[in-house]
């Protein structure tokens, strides 16, 4: 772990129950051939061996506590007001970077310049193996139908939070999208077309497909700029992609 007082990177890890997968993502950020970052861990109270890793890993690790919270926003949140870093990225106990060289990937092709968003490709892994690939750059007027972005890895400079606000905890599956709507057209972007996260496919949206959509009409109707008219035809416009999708073997 970098030992400066300021890294470029603050990673932080919201989990719960995740021993089997939070070795490989530390593993992951630890193998980095990028110094400048910190990792920071808050657990919901996990009772599964969580913590023991945590304490096994504890010297590359800036912050970590183990208590309830009100879900990942929640978590986010807690770990948020810890970061040093001059970007934050979240990944969960079952993501990882996808080589050594992701970082560094990230921070030569950033630069000496300033962005407020930092996007990148992620592949996505399902539970019998099959990988396809996700994550395009930010664009302000498809957001508000889908995230164009993914979220895992995707760097976001710090102050964002100071200038619109923390993450929604009334949200259980869609704090992030709810945060993403909320930036303006004007902010700085920059995407990576390189693969730099690999994602387990079976997170609580997918698990939870039906309030993950509830959550995504709520945060839509209540953002200025789409209302309730638009989207509860963007719902519409989801519900019936689905089971094409699926029967199209299409991830969605």
């Amino acid at each position: 772990m970098n030992e400066s007082p300021t890294p470029r990177l603050s990673i932080i890890i919201a989990t719960w129950q995740a021993a089997p997968a939070l070795e490989n993502c530390l593993r992951s950020i630890i193998d980095q051939d990028f110094g400048s970052w910190e990792v920071v861990i808050a657990d919901g109270a996990s009772t599964d061996g969580t913590v023991e890793i945590i304490r096994r890993f504890e010297k590359h690790i800036a912050w970590w506590q183990s208590k309830k919270d009100h879900g990942i926003a929640d978590a986010w949140n807690q770990a948020i007001g810890r970061a040093r870093g001059e970007y934050v990225a979240f990944l969960g106990a079952d993501d990882a970077w996808s080589s050594r060289s992701s970082l560094s990937t990230i921070f030569n092709t950033i630069g000496d310049r300033q962005y407020d968003l930092v996007t990148g490709r992620a592949v996505f892994i399902d539970s019998k193996g099959r990988r396809f690939e996700s994550g395009g750059a930010w664009e302000f007027d498809k957001i508000e139908r889908r995230i164009t972005i993914c979220h895992p890895g995707c760097l976001h400079r710090r102050d964002l939070f100071s200038r619109f606000g923390m993450f929604d905890t009334r949200y259980r599956i869609s704090a992030d999208y709810e945060f993403l709507l909320r930036l303006p057209r004007t902010i700085r972007t920059l995407h990576i077309g390189e693969t730099l996260v690999e994602i387990a496919d079976g997170g609580i949206s997918r698990r939870n497909r039906w309030l993950a959509l509830q959550e995504r009409y709520r945060a839509q109707a209540q953002c200025p700029r789409i209302g309730r008219f638009r989207a509860g035809l963007n719902l519409v416009d989801k519900l019936w992609r689905i089971p094409v999708a699926k029967a199209l073997g299409i991830p969605n």
